[in-house]
């Protein structure tokens, strides 16, 4: 009864990670049951980081800014197997100098896949793998989109995660994410990415946790684009501070910022993000 109280626990705390289609990361949703995570997430930049990742600052009045929806489904097949389904809509709006701007909105890449628990230590710690295929739900035109690269992917996770050791803490949580994503096209890219997460309770009803993303983005075509959903070859370093409270055992919010402090060939940015947790 205790692991199941402190499995019950650990998922709770788990569902603060703002990316929503990395909700729930390694732990299994549950047979038979749904989880809908709808989540608002804004970015803007005005300087950049060149090929060889030197800051160069942008020009007077340009600024590139996005805002965007994401639903996030998941629902349970079995205690081991979940199908998860992402679907974003994206509101861009590109500043060349003041008084032009470009906009450009619409849903972007859809991802869906299946994510299977292939080792679980105790109710504890989990290790699993998700398998997804990435599908532009937008038309590229000449091969280019604003919304997206207009290519479709598929992608391969490794996960890890659980409570935290008792010799680190005796609460919290961990999460590690190693994954590898490939779109179909001559020009790639292939991408390499990492997530490592550790969050605490702060209260019964509250917590706080510090994740760092490192994303590698491989292709011959090296030309920099300010709209980083366009962009092809690049690389960030990205952490970020989460704040969570849970209402109810079936709702919860979440906010987080970030910052990319450092990045090849990519923007210079911050953003947050605002996530709802519904489990039905």
């Amino acid at each position: 009864m205790k692991k199941l109280r402190l499995f019950a626990f650990a998922i709770l705390l788990l569902v603060g990670f703002i990316r929503p289609y990395a909700v729930y990361a390694g732990f299994p949703i549950g047979k038979y049951r749904d989880l809908v995570v709808p989540s608002f997430n804004y970015y803007s930049q005005t300087n950049h980081y060149d090929v060889y990742g030197n800051y160069v600052k942008g020009l007077p009045g340009a600024r590139y800014t996005s805002m965007s929806a994401n639903l996030y489904l998941g629902y349970g097949i079995s205690r081991r197997l979940d199908l998860i389904v992402s679907v974003p809509y994206l509101y861009q709006v590109n500043t060349i100098s003041a008084g032009k701007s470009i906009i450009s909105q619409g849903a972007g890449d859809m991802v869906a896949g299946l994510s299977y628990n292939l080792v679980n230590y105790s109710f504890k710690r989990f290790l699993s793998v998700q398998v997804s295929g990435v599908v532009p739900l937008y038309t590229a035109v000449s091969g280019t989109s604003a919304l997206g690269l207009g290519d479709y992917g598929t992608e391969v996770k490794l996960m890890f995660c659980g409570t935290l050791p008792d010799f680190i803490a005796d609460k919290g949580y961990f999460n590690t994410e190693a994954a590898y994503r490939r779109y179909f096209n001559f020009q790639g890219p292939d991408q390499v990415s990492f997530l490592a997460t550790v969050g605490y309770p702060i209260s019964w009803h509250n917590q706080v946790s510090f994740d760092i993303s490192v994303m590698r983005s491989f292709s011959p075509n090296k030309s920099f684009n300010i709209n980083y959903n366009a962009e092809r070859d690049y690389a960030f370093v990205k952490p970020q501070l989460n704040l969570g409270h849970t209402f109810t055992r079936r709702f919860s919010m979440f906010v987080g910022g970030y910052y990319v402090p450092y990045g090849i060939n990519t923007g210079l940015g911050y953003g947050g993000s605002i996530v709802a947790i519904i489990k039905l």
